[in-house]
């Protein structure tokens, strides 16, 4: 809502609470413990602190059914004048507990009849002007439980409802009609139901109206009714004409709207983001100027392109209509107002500025999404404040200045001295300051403090994921400042409660980003030193006070010792954290650098050093710097042995999978002790014939690889399963006295592994019975080849 003029008040653009979860908006209040024992009288209140008479407890609103008919009676002080001839209103709702008895909320007019489920039901009104007090208490014939209706039947003269700041809502008297507005709470001069923005409800608005009407000079002209959701009907009868308006979205009551006047009536459709079309229903009072006409028609054919561009920034949109109503009223009337699908204004002039996109940012921010209570109401008037001005900027769709630039400049103009800054946005209490300088320049001022502090991704995805998980809802400031730390990862409390909670002027969030360079050999080899250089750049608009930075060693740790923790900083096992300096200036660059060397034991490889913008307000330039230790030559398979383990047999190496260029060693091994090492550039295999001392003994061997930018490497082979002593043909099997023959008819090769040593003896002790047997056999005479 946008209060025009400045009264006591000054409704810049009014949030509607939305309340409701799921389908009929579940009204929070406390349900006495007495429920337990039987049915209860609901409480009269819905527990809010600006308005504690208004609003009621015990059920939750699904539907109001609201019917009524309106005659003009005359003219006073330049208005017309009227009566509601007959209405009923029927709520249908949900019970949560039996109840004997319940409350709604209703100012002025003549109540007829009460029934509750069809059935009379007895009723007083308990009313105390002075404490905002109207209540209608219901008692039924016999208690409610889960669902119920009360139909309300009434006529009179309706009332203006005159707030605390001295603005007008409720019935009000045009120059050719009369209209019905709510915010705050005037919509109990229209209709009886539970006045609270945490309870929202469907609604079918049904309205009998003559069909012609004159204004106050007497000229005639064809009369209409708007109404919030979609028109469903349009009935005439004789002289007079029935418009039927149904709302399936949730609403919360001081959203609705009823306007009755000669109307120029504009009814087309929008086409939204995602190819969905919707019809649009506009109002134009009739007797405004030709130019006043033009301009009001202008704005309207820009709906579609508005509104999907506030798509792009809150999501899709969430009613199933749109469109303006713009109505002379009274002066005491001197707002724009945000009720549901089709925003009021009260000239051509409040229409054609940025009060339109104010108004519709309202239909995401205040009411699809509304404050539980009215002390919230700061959310949605805040973000309607922020929205237009981020509309029009360059990083939005126009070419102003930042919102930054915007909402920073209003805050350093106003002094820490102002009384503006006496009263939290969060803390407020006072319904006569409810539309003040907390509800709506503070509260956009802390939208963009939010979106320094969490950066611009988190913010968006904050500003759209409030409308996604809520939608329909009524939701309370913990809600959000919990999202914006579930998307954020950050904890905003300070922030919150400078901004929110606490009066006083609150601080600009400081702003900077950040980089981590290294600079040294790469790759680095033993013994290299590499230096590292933390910058922190000032990019907001104040002097940096109280950022701090943390680095990540954890990888550089492992590789590398540091020669000293920076003066200025404190190292944490293995976090260095560093205290950006106090009064760094807009624009100014604060540096911490430090150095390590590399230790024998590094590992090769690539490994970073990572910062972080610990506190709020930090982006990243460069976060993270990467550097290398010379990395460790090694094979892709591992090297193996080929050939017979057997005294005087040669054995042969082969390494493969090095990088190309790579320079091979080879060195064998008896039992793991060295015994030789041969170079050979070229050949990619070596050599090794195994003596007699090697009986018994493995062999293995091990391959170094050289190559220029690595770190040599060595890898060893498996070992061989033990040598055995090679045997002599004709001699009786004496071993080493003649040729040798094989023991056995395998290739022993290390790529197998190494035999388990049980294996080894029974080998052993099955050759020796060879030998034996091939002995006898010879002994005989027989052939034992």
């Amino acid at each position: 809502m946008l209060r025009l003029t400045s009264p006591a008040r000054r409704r810049m653009l009014a949030t509607l609470p939305v309340t409701a979860l799921l389908a009929g908006s579940l009204l929070v209040t406390s349900v006495p413990a007495a429920a337990a024992d039987g049915p209860i009288d609901g409480p009269r209140t819905s527990g809010d602190a600006m308005f504690p008479n208004v609003g009621n407890g015990g059920y939750d609103a699904l539907n109001y059914d609201v019917s009524l008919a309106w005659s003009p009676t005359g003219v006073a002080d330049g208005l017309i004048t009227g009566d509601i001839t007959t209405a009923t209103t029927t709520m249908t709702a949900k019970a949560l507990s039996p109840l004997r008895s319940f409350s709604l909320d209703f100012e002025g007019m003549t109540i007829s009849a009460v029934t509750v489920n069809g059935t009379p039901a007895t009723w007083e009104r308990d009313i105390d002007a002075d404490a905002v007090k109207y209540k209608l208490i219901v008692t039924p014939a016999t208690p409610v439980e889960g669902e119920f209706t009360v139909a309300v039947t009434y006529s009179g003269t309706p009332e203006r409802h005159v707030d605390t700041d001295g603005s007008y809502e409720g019935w009000n008297g045009t120059n050719d009609g009369a209209i019905l507005l709510g915010q705050p709470i005037g919509m109990m001069t229209g209709f009886p139901h539970n006045n609270t923005p945490s309870d929202k409800a469907t609604y079918t608005i049904s309205v009998d109206a003559p069909s012609v009407l004159a204004n106050a000079s007497g000229v005639t002209g064809d009369a209409a009714v708007a109404s919030n959701g979609e028109l469903q009907s349009k009935t005439v009868s004789g002289d007079r004409t029935t418009w039927v308006w149904r709302q399936d979205k949730q609403m919360a009551s001081e959203l609705a709207v009823i306007a009755i006047g000669r109307f120029e009536v504009i009814n087309g459709s929008i086409t939204l983001t995602d190819g969905r079309s919707i019809p649009s229903w506009s109002f134009i009072d009739a007797g405004l100027s030709d130019t006043n006409k033009t301009t009001i028609r202008d704005r309207v054919t820009q709906l579609e392109a508005i509104t999907r561009n506030l798509e792009s920034v809150y999501g899709p949109y969430p009613g199933n209509s749109t469109g303006v109503i713009v109505d002379s009223v009274p002066g005491g009337v001197n707002y724009a107002l945000e009720t549901q699908d089709r925003s009021f204004f009260p000239s051509a002039n409040s229409v054609n500025g940025n009060t339109l996109i104010h108004e519709l940012v309202h239909q995401w921010y205040g009411d699809n999404v509304a404050p539980r209570t009215w002390t919230d109401i700061w959310i949605g008037e805040g973000m309607a404040t922020w929205g237009p001005t981020h509309y029009n900027s360059a990083a939005g769709f126009g070419s102003g200045a930042s919102t930054e630039q915007t909402y920073y400049s209003s805050w350093n103009r106003t002094a820490s001295t102002s009384a503006n800054w006496n009263t939290p946005p969060g803390a407020q209490t006072a319904s006569e300051d409810l539309y003040g300088y907390q509800t709506y320049t503070r509260s956009a001022q802390f939208w963009e403090a939010l979106k320094i502090s969490l950066g611009d991704d988190a913010f968006f995805s904050l500003i759209k994921e409030w409308q996604t998980r809520f939608a329909g809802q009524s939701r309370t400031a913990a809600d959000l400042k919990a999202l914006a730390e579930e998307i954020s990862g950050r904890d905003i409390t300070a922030l919150w409660n400078d901004w929110i909670l606490e009066p006083g002027k609150p601080a600009w969030p400081d702003k900077l980003s950040l980089s981590v360079t290294d600079a040294g050999a790469d790759p680095l080899a033993i013994g290299d030193t590499v230096t590292y250089t933390v910058a922190a750049t000032n990019t907001g608009l104040v002097p940096l006070a109280s950022s701090v930075i943390t680095v990540d060693l954890s990888e550089l740790l492992t590789r590398a010792t540091l020669d000293a923790v920076p003066t200025g900083a404190t190292l944490d096992g293995t976090t260095l954290t560093w205290n950006v300096p106090v009064d760094t200036a807009p624009a100014a660059t604060a540096e911490l650098t430090f150095r390590a060397t590399v230790i024998d034991t590094a590992p090769g490889g690539a490994f970073s050093v990572t910062g972080r913008v610990a506190t709020l307000g930090g982006t990243c330039d460069t976060c993270v710097a990467e550097a290398n230790v010379m990395q460790v030559l090694a094979p892709t398979t591992a090297p193996t042995i080929t050939g017979k383990a057997v005294v005087g047999q040669t054995l042969t190496a082969s390494s493969e999978g090095w990088p190309e260029g790579t320079e091979l060693s080879y060195e064998w091994a008896i039992d793991g002790e060295p015994v030789v090492s041969t170079a050979r550039a070229a050949d990619p295999a070596a050599t090794f014939t195994i003596p007699a001392s090697a009986l018994g003994a493995r062999i293995s061997v091990t391959v170094t690889g050289s190559l220029a930018g690595f770190r040599t490497g060595s890898v060893t082979s498996a070992a061989t399963v033990a040598v055995v002593a090679a045997t002599v043909p004709g001699d009786g099997g004496t071993p080493g006295t003649g040729g040798v023959t094989d023991p056995g008819d395998d290739e022993l090769s290390s790529t197998g592994g190494e035999l388990p040593i049980g294996g080894v003896l029974i080998g052993m002790v099955l050759l020796s019975l060879g030998g034996a047997f091939v002995a006898m056999r010879r002994r005989r005479g027989i052939d034992a080849s």
